[in-house]
């Protein structure tokens, strides 16, 4: 399945030219049956994985099985960390 052009661009700043056909690899690996059927959800869950991963293939992987898991996790995480950076305490 194709990635946005936003994810796309991530993959490619954040991650080494060498990394980036084993990172759409794990990336693939997440499918719209484990995402409710939403491609949307499906491209929020990577969206966030690239974010909480920060360029680090060994995170990405641990997101990515995470995310089979329940791709919410994912998404929750991310806004977690969205909000700490935004609203500290």
């Amino acid at each position: 399945m194709a990635l946005t052009e936003q994810n796309l661009t991530t993959v490619r700043t954040d991650f080494s030219e060498e990394d980036i056909p084993r990172v759409m690899a794990e990336l693939d690996r997440i499918t719209t049956a484990e995402t409710m059927d939403s491609e949307h959800n499906r491209n929020n869950a990577i969206g966030a994985i690239l974010s909480l991963s920060k360029g680090d293939f060994e995170e990405l992987k641990n997101l990515v099985t995470a995310a089979k898991t329940d791709f919410r996790d994912v998404i929750y995480w991310w806004y977690l960390e969205n909000k700490k950076a935004t609203h500290p305490e």
